[in-house]
This record gives C-alpha cells, sequence and structure tokens, in this order.
C-alpha cells in the first residue's frame, strides 16, 4: 500500500511519545487544528478513509496506534480508533497534536500545515458520548436481517446482509453479540457449518468466515448462541444434542469447539436449546434438557461448575422450550418459554449465587406463544424478543427499576419471508 511506510513512520512516532505526553500537554502551543486541516492529514494519511483497518496496528483516518489511543482518551468513545467518527477521532488527535505537537505525523502533519493552523475544529460542540444501540438480526425465510434499535427508541430499517457479508444457503439458528461498536453474527448455513462475520461500528461488514474449518467440526448443529466477553466472543452450538463450546479470540482465532460435559457432567436428556451471558468475568451458561433448565458456570480460567437444575432453585416453570439469559450488573437475568412455548417466565441468579423465583410474565406481556426467545443488556437494562407463531417479532424491556415495557411488534420493515429466529444484542 502507498502509504505504508509513512503511516509507520507517523504512528511510531505517535507512539513512542505517549510517555512524554503529559509534561508536553502544558508546553505545545500547537493544540488545534480546523476540520478541513485535519482532512488533509487523513488523506495523505489513509487516503481520507477515517474507518481503515488494514492490520498494521494503526487505526483510523489519522493512523493512531491503540496505546496512543488509550492515552489520549479515544477509549471513552470506542475501543479503537477506526471505529470512531470522524469527529471523535479528531477530537481525540487534537489532544495528541497538543501533546506532541505535528511531528506527531512526521510527514503528513507538516505536508498539511497542521503546526500552523490554531483553529478550533468543533468550537461549539461538546464531545459526543456513546449511545447504547440493540442490534437484531432476523431469520426471515432462511436469509439473515439486521435492523438496530437507537438510544432514543426509534427502529432502523432492515437489510439482507447477504449482499455484503456473502451468502450461506439457507439459514437456521442464529446469534449476535455486540462488541463495544461491532456487531458478531453468528449463524448456522445451509450446508450445517457454523459461520461468522462482523458488522463494524461504521455499518460496513465482513465476509462470513466457516467456524467449523477453524474450530473443528461439528454435525446436526440445530442452536447456536453467542456473548462478548470483553474483547471475545464466546460461542455455544448444540450439535446432536450435545453442547459445545468455543471461543473467537480478539486476534480472529478460533479455540477447538469442546463438549461442554466433559467438565460440567452429563446432563439427563440431550440438550435442546441454550444461552449465554457474561456476568462478573464469568460465563454462565443455560440449556434446556428433557424440558428442564439446567445451569452452569465457566470461570476465567476455563473450568465449568457442575450442571445445576434451575428449577429445583427458581420454582418449576412447566415444561421448559427455550431459555435466553443476560447479565445486568452483577447477576444473571433468565427467561424460560414453556409449554409449547404459551408461557414465558422471568428470573434472575443474583450476585451471591442465589435465584429469584421463576415469575409468568402473562400479566407484563400479555398472551402469545413464542417460538424463539432472546435477550440481552443494553446499558444496564434487559431487552428481550420474542418470535410468535403469527409471524411477529415482539420486543419488551425490563428496567432497572424491575418494571416492563409492554411485548410491542417490532417494525420489521426490509424482512422477507415467515421469521424463524431473532437474536438481540448490545453495543455502542
Amino acid at each position: 500500500m502507498r502509504f505504508a511506510a509513512r503511516k509507520k513512520s507517523a504512528a511510531i512516532t505517535a507512539t513512542a511519545l505517549v510517555a512524554l505526553a503529559a509534561p508536553l500537554l502544558s508546553v505545545n502551543t500547537a493544540s488545534a487544528a480546523s476540520i478541513s486541516t485535519w482532512d488533509k492529514v487523513a488523506q495523505c494519511e489513509a487516503s481520507g478513509n477515517w474507518s481503515i483497518n488494514t492490520g498494521n496496528g494503526y487505526y483510523g483516518g489519522l493512523q493512531i496506534s491503540m496505546s496512543t489511543w488509550k492515552a489520549y482518551g479515544g477509549t471513552q468513545y470506542t475501543a479503537r480508533p477506526d471505529q470512531a467518527s470522524k469527529q471523535q477521532q479528531i477530537l481525540t488527535g487534537e489532544k495528541i497534536l497538543a501533546g506532541q505537537g505535528q511531528g506527531a505525523w512526521p510527514t503528513c502533519g507538516p505536508a498539511a500545515g497542521l503546526g500552523a493552523d490554531h483553529a478550533d475544529p468543533y468550537p461549539s460542540t461538546p464531545a459526543p458520548s456513546p449511545s447504547w444501540k440493540s442490534q437484531v438480526v432476523v431469520n426471515g425465510g432462511g436469509a439473515i436481517f439486521h435492523g438496530l434499535r437507537n438510544a432514543d427508541g426509534t427502529w432502523s430499517a432492515f437489510g439482507n446482509i447477504a449482499g455484503q457479508a456473502g451468502d450461506i444457503g439457507t439459514v437456521g439458528s442464529i446469534a449476535d453479540a455486540g462488541v463495544n461498536g461491532d456487531t458478531h453474527v453468528v449463524a448456522v448455513g445451509g450446508n450445517g457449518h457454523i459461520y461468522h462475520t462482523i458488522r463494524l461500528a461504521n455499518g460496513t461488514w465482513g465476509a462470513f468466515g466457516d467456524v467449523n474449518a477453524a474450530a473443528g467440526s461439528l454435525a446436526g448443529v440445530s442452536k447456536v448462541s453467542a456473548v462478548s466477553t470483553g474483547t471475545e466472543v464466546s460461542v455455544l452450538a448444540v450439535a446432536d444434542g450435545k453442547l459445545n463450546h468455543s471461543v473467537r479470540h480478539a486476534d480472529g482465532t478460533w479455540t477447538a469447539f469442546a463438549d461442554v460435559s466433559g467438565e460440567a457432567g452429563a446432563l439427563p436428556a440431550p440438550v435442546t436449546s441454550a444461552a449465554e451471558a457474561w456476568v462478573n468475568g464469568q460465563l454462565q451458561v443455560a440449556v434446556v434438557a428433557g424440558g428442564r433448565v439446567y445451569h452452569s458456570v465457566r470461570s476465567s480460567g476455563g473450568t465449568w461448575t457442575p450442571w445445576g437444575d434451575v428449577y429445583t432453585a427458581a420454582g418449576d416453570a412447566g415444561t421448559a422450550t427455550d431459555v435466553a439469559v443476560a447479565g445486568t450488573g452483577s447477576d444473571m437475568q433468565i427467561i424460560v418459554t414453556s409449554n409449547g412455548g404459551a408461557k414465558q417466565f422471568h428470573g434472575a441468579r443474583l450476585a451471591n449465587g442465589t435465584w429469584m423465583p421463576l415469575t409468568d410474565l402473562t400479566s407484563v406481556l400479555g398472551s402469545f406463544t413464542s417460538t424463539g426467545v432472546s435477550a440481552a443488556a443494553v446499558n444496564g437494562e434487559l431487552q428481550a424478543t420474542f418470535v410468535t407463531t403469527d409471524n411477529r417479532i415482539l420486543h419488551t424491556i425490563r428496567r432497572v427499576n424491575a418494571t416492563w415495557t409492554g411485548a410491542g411488534a417490532i417494525n420489521l420493515n426490509g424482512v422477507t419471508g415467515n421469521h424463524y429466529a431473532a437474536s438481540i444484542t448490545g453495543s455502542l
């Protein structure tokens, strides 16, 4: 790439001077530049592409290294510079300029006149704060559609992601997980393989990759689940009635799928549904087996606790059909559908290991029959979706004060075909 050498020298300089940032903040006079000048820097460094990530260790329009991004407060916006908006990158660039001068970009800074331009790029605009979004994927007629719910409650239209991520055939089970501004999507493709793609914060998609090629083959995959564990994604797959677990690491590598029964013990019946939540640095897993719900915890060290019967601890909710879990604070919220999906129950496993009783949600959600449920923590609240037998997808929120919104139908503008599955996650 023709900018590779220039990018490298600029970013290395910025990284090397991180340790000097604090004293330089008070002595350097080059502390601001206009948006047009920053655009010139970005054009020089990255051909004007503010979301570029070539894998060289430097990100975004200003080619900022991760150590510099962290040192100058960029992580208040997003985990990486290329995930941030142009304004957020410029605001962070202003801090770097104040601390290091235009020499942080030794070629492109002087070429753009960065040190001579002292204009405030955003004189009346406060630093933007990231806002939570609910990322929802829907299986419509065997295709995957994506939409999002903004913090103000408005919904985007849904789009078929095959045109951007690739066609994996008639899709089965789907799941998504938010990692900062990115949304990881896992799906069972038409050939029975599990596939993975990422929607970046800027709305662009990566191509689907074959997870089984990276993490080992599984036969008869009927259900997948995914959750963010910070910078990694934990993935569960129910295959021929057995629960398997893998992790996608931040560098894109995968651990091999492993049968969870080898660690947590055998269950009394084949697994038919599974869900997972990241709570206080631990992975909590709930499964349906033989019409009952069981729970285990995977520690940060990778060890699993023996399966525990949730009905014994939290009360009997009837013959379980499906389960969804999400971590809110130190608690694991759980939703169980039972009696063929005609009933929905909510409970929680508290931080001290005790359980709130499973409570019938009919009085707050109304009556419907669901064929699938998903749940996610979004800005501290529990959000859930239910796919119904009358071809709707309902959405509800359990607020931090423990009150619920009614179950409202999502406007599935853009989704075609019958709705077979849905998954919700939260992202910034």
